[in-house]
C-alpha cells in the first residue's frame, strides 16, 4: 500500500463511526476523488461473543478457525472510518455494495492477533453512477504475513436515477451451470437483519425493521449483502475449510425480508458456482467459491 498510513491502536467503535459516515453535511458533493490514506489498526481479535452471535446467524460451525467471509465484518469498523473522512465525497447511506472479492492465503484460527489494513484503490464511471473500490488486508500481527485480503466494489448511484430502463431490457439467458443442481429452499426470517446487525456491529437501518427501510425507498428491510454470501459459505461446508481459497461473488437483487428463497450449486472444474434465487427466480447473489 503506497497511500500515507494512519495507524490506530484498536478497531474504531462501530456506532460511533457508522453515525459518523451516515452525515451527509460537509461534504464536497461536486468531487468525486478519493482520499489517498490506509487505515491500519494492530491487535485486532475476535470476540469471542460477537463470534458465535455471527455463527449462529449465519450458520457456521465451531471449528476453532474464522469463517472465510469474518474478517470483513473485523474490517467494517475501518470501512466506515474510511467513508467518514472528510474529503470523502458522499455520504454513506447511499453506497451500494455491488461486488466482492476475497482471496484468503490461510485460515486463521478464532484466537489469532491480527493486523487490518483498508484504503481505497480504483474508481471508475459505470452507467449506473460512480464505483469505487475498498482493498482490505489481514496480515498476522507478529510476523507481517499476508492471510486474508479482499477487494469490496461500492456504487454511489447517478442523483435520481431509477434504473427505468431496467423493465425495458431483454432478461438475461439462463445460466446453464444449475441445470441439473438440486437446489435447497431456504426460509429468512424479518428478524435475520437485526440478528446480523447484533454480530457484526452494522446497525445500516435499511435491514432492521421496515419502518428504518421505507426512508430509503425499500417496502422492507432487506438481507445484508454480506449475510447472504456468508450463509452460502456455511451451506458450503467443507468446501470453504481449505487454507487457500478464492471467494467471488455479484449482489444482484435486495433480498426483502422475510423471504423464501432458493439456494444451487454448480460443480466446475476449479471450484463451485453458487446462487440465491428468489421466489419468481430472479438472483439475489450469484458467486464462486474455488
Amino acid at each position: 500500500m503506497s497511500a500515507p498510513i494512519l495507524d490506530l491502536h484498536s478497531l474504531p467503535a462501530m456506532p460511533a463511526t457508522l453515525l459518523r459516515a451516515a452525515n451527509p453535511f460537509g461534504k464536497s458533493r461536486g468531487s468525486t476523488t478519493l482520499p489517498a490514506l490506509t487505515l491500519r489498526a494492530h491487535g485486532c481479535h475476535a470476540s469471542p461473543v460477537l463470534l458465535e452471535r455471527y455463527r449462529t446467524a449465519c450458520g457456521f460451525d465451531a471449528d476453532g478457525f474464522l469463517p472465510l467471509t469474518y474478517p470483513q465484518v473485523m474490517a467494517t469498523p475501518l470501512h466506515l472510518q474510511l467513508l467518514s473522512l472528510p474529503d470523502f465525497p458522499h455520504s454513506a447511506m447511499g453506497i451500494v455494495h455491488v461486488r466482492n472479492r476475497i482471496q484468503q492465503h490461510r485460515r486463521l484460527p478464532d484466537t489469532a492477533a491480527l493486523t487490518v489494513a483498508c484504503r481505497f484503490d480504483g474508481q471508475r464511471e459505470v452507467p449506473a453512477g460512480h464505483e469505487f473500490d475498498i482493498e482490505t488486508r489481514v496480515e498476522a500481527q507478529e510476523t507481517g504475513e499476508l492471510l486474508w485480503q479482499a477487494v469490496s466494489t461500492m456504487l454511489r448511484r447517478h442523483a435520481g436515477r431509477k434504473d427505468k430502463d431496467s423493465a425495458r431490457k431483454a432478461p438475461p439467458p439462463e445460466d446453464t451451470r444449475f441445470a441439473s443442481s438440486r437446489p435447497a429452499s431456504w426460509n429468512i426470517p424479518a428478524d435475520t437483519g437485526r440478528r446480523y446487525a447484533r454480530a457484526s456491529g452494522d446497525f445500516n437501518p435499511i435491514h432492521l425493521t421496515a419502518i428504518t427501510a421505507k426512508p430509503f425507498g425499500f417496502p422492507r428491510a432487506i438481507a445484508h449483502g454480506m449475510w447472504t454470501l456468508a450463509r452460502c459459505v456455511a451451506e458450503l461446508g467443507e468446501a470453504a475449510h481449505a487454507d487457500a481459497l478464492q471467494l467471488e461473488c455479484d449482489f444482484k437483487k435486495p433480498l426483502l425480508l422475510p423471504s423464501r428463497v432458493t439456494f444451487q450449486t454448480a460443480r466446475e472444474s476449479a471450484g463451485v458456482a453458487f446462487r440465491v434465487l428468489s421466489e419468481e427466480g430472479k438472483p439475489h447473489l450469484v458467486g464462486r467459491l474455488g
